[in-house]
């Protein structure tokens, strides 16, 4: 009997230990490290693989976020704080809940963390716009927000697969 309980004990260590190692795995695949594959020849960026309709939304947020920031620098230029505070909202988190279905397991940990600090980025200017508007402070935040543009187009390019 003794014999018994020792052998199912062992065996649950071992299924344990091994769900767990499992669970490590896919967390890693699937949250850390995205779908990426080794760049080809001279290219140095990483490059992230999703079908068509990610990588068209992607783009698409990627043109609003340029659309973004034009109006962020013409509400500095002009002093308008209202414009900047538009602009800010439209390219902030809550563009996030529109990502279509699958589409953040793709991609890998630092895509990630760069993107959320863009769509943070444009709420703060958009809230410091709206709390005391600075034009000066603005300017900076548009210059940090710019920074995360050239780290992700330096880092990164998007291949679309079938």
């Amino acid at each position: 009997m003794g014999n018994i309980i020792s052998t199912n004990h062992n065996s649950m260590k071992i299924l344990t230990t091994l769900s767990i190692l499992l669970n490590i795995g896919l967390i890693y695949f699937f949250v850390f490290k995205g779908s990426t594959v080794h760049s080809q020849g001279q290219e140095t960026r990483t490059t992230i693989t999703m079908p068509k309709e990610h990588a068209d939304f992607t783009l698409a947020e990627m043109r609003g976020f340029l659309e973004s920031v034009q109006q962020i620098n013409e509400g500095i230029l002009t002093k308008n704080a209202k414009k900047i505070i538009a602009a800010g909202q439209k390219s902030g988190g809550s563009v996030i809940a529109h990502a279509p279905q699958g589409f953040l397991k793709r991609l890998p940990m630092p895509f990630k963390q760069l993107g959320f600090s863009t769509h943070d980025i444009f709420d703060e200017i958009a809230e410091s716009a709206s709390n005391n508007f600075d034009a000066q402070q603005s300017q900076k935040q548009l210059n940090k927000l710019l920074n995360n543009c050239i780290a992700c187009h330096q880092s990164y390019l998007i291949k679309v697969i079938k």
